[in-house]
């Protein structure tokens, strides 16, 4: 008997650690923690939960990828937006309606400046040791020394191997001590602090200048096209791409056959195929012994940014439907330097066109497979609501059209 009153109350006790899960439903499955957080707060008395919150978010739970944002999800000063639909008297003790992300985490509803016990990483002698040499190195950063940076950053992953953003600072020194991208040479000046990397670089032997994408979490897409949403994020890796379009000049360097409809040799090339681009990609590679290709559809909204928030389409374009394309460089640079990359010809990129959420590995990057190839930034012909950065085109890759040029890139190891 006492065995099955022993029996019983696991039962129940397990009953009840499984209830907040089926509360929480589908976002159980993956937000284990945010979970348990929400299930000890007073957020489940009135029976506030996940969708509460942030929406049904179907294609955040559809998308196992998790590339596509839920619904609804505050940051920082935004929180207190949504804790004041249901706390309308701001907080009790202090009368704020603002900033509650202060006091309270957003699921447990916790003090985060109570103390708490150390993380359990081990020794302390162990993580004094880590720590010593951590700060050593970022020390050796700020007086510009590279290598005795570099030995102390590998020093502490020795002592604590996962860590991710000391990982990520040995990686930044060894760029600074050996820039990485064969066949090609920094611009001198300045460096991106978190990679380490030239702002600008050049093809060596070849009129060519690339600027970088630092890369990231980056969300791509947009609602407002159908091609074009769901809105998700992709990793983008850091890259180099070119200042500008490829010119009739630079075109004509590698090819004699300039087969442009508007002759000028500051021009971009247009008139393009997407194979077309590609083999003169190739020889570029062969002059440069570099790996230079088409940027990826992801690469390319990542360079390109969205348009300024506070200027209307036709106001942030040109007066788009030109009858021909401009001299590159005198229109239009990009927070990162890049000029044209809506409007004056449109770009080639590598992948097919396929629905979205973007993946680099589900084979629309093969480029020997068949299909429609990717355009982007839209051209001289195009009105301004077709130069939105977001905006997908393709053609076939044979296809040559007067409106069509390229830009190069170049991936970082």
């Amino acid at each position: 008997m006492a065995r099955l009153a022993l029996a019983g109350l696991i039962l129940v006790h397990a009953a009840a650690a499984q209830q907040p899960f089926r509360d929480a439903g589908v976002c159980a499955r993956c937000h284990v923690v945010q979970v348990i957080e929400w299930s000890s707060s007073r957020h489940t008395k009135p029976g506030i939960n996940c969708q509460s919150c942030h929406g049904p978010s179907a294609g955040h739970v559809a998308n196992e990828r998790n590339q596509v944002a839920p619904d609804r999800l505050p940051r920082a000063a935004a929180i207190a937006g949504l804790c004041s639909t249901c706390h309308t008297a701001g907080c009790p003790k202090t009368k704020q309606a603002a900033q509650c992300q202060n006091c309270h985490h957003t699921h447990a509803l916790t003090d985060p400046n109570a103390k708490l016990a150390p993380l359990d990483l081990g020794d302390q002698a162990r993580l004094a040791d880590f720590e010593r040499h951590r700060a050593a190195g970022e020390r050796h950063v700020a007086a510009g020394g590279w290598q005795s940076a570099r030995d102390s950053f590998a020093a502490a992953l020795a002592v604590i191997p996962e860590h991710r953003q000391v990982k990520a600072r040995l990686r930044m020194t060894e760029r600074r001590l050996r820039f990485p991208v064969a066949g090609t040479e920094p611009v001198p000046g300045q460096y991106h602090a978190a990679t380490g990397l030239p702002l600008r670089i050049r093809a060596r032997g070849f009129d060519l200048e690339l600027a970088l994408v630092p890369g990231g979490d980056i969300e791509i897409g947009s609602e407002g096209f159908r091609s074009s949403h769901p809105v998700h994020t992709v990793a983008v890796a850091p890259f180099y791409l070119g200042l500008t379009e490829i010119t009739q000049r630079q075109w004509t360097v590698l090819d004699p056959a300039n087969p442009s409809t508007h002759a000028g040799p500051t021009l971009p090339v247009h008139n393009v195929s997407w194979n077309g681009a590609r083999g003169w990609i190739a020889r570029l590679n062969q002059r440069t012994s570099a790996a230079f290709r088409l940027p990826t559809e992801a690469e390319w909204e990542t360079a390109a940014g969205p348009p300024p928030p506070d200027l209307s389409l036709a106001a942030w374009f040109r007066t788009g439907a030109e009858l021909a394309p401009h001299p590159v460089g005198g229109k239009q640079p990009n927070p990162l330097g890049l000029f044209d990359m809506s409007g004056n010809v449109a770009e080639w990129c590598s992948p097919l066109m396929r629905p979205y959420p973007y993946s680099a590995v589900d084979g629309r990057e093969d480029p020997a497979a068949e299909g429609l190839r990717v355009i982007r930034g839209g051209s001289y012909a195009d009105p301004p609501e077709l130069l939105h950065p977001a905006l997908r085109h393709a053609d076939r890759p044979g296809r040559q059209n007067p409106w069509n040029g390229f830009r190069v890139a170049i991936s970082v190891p």
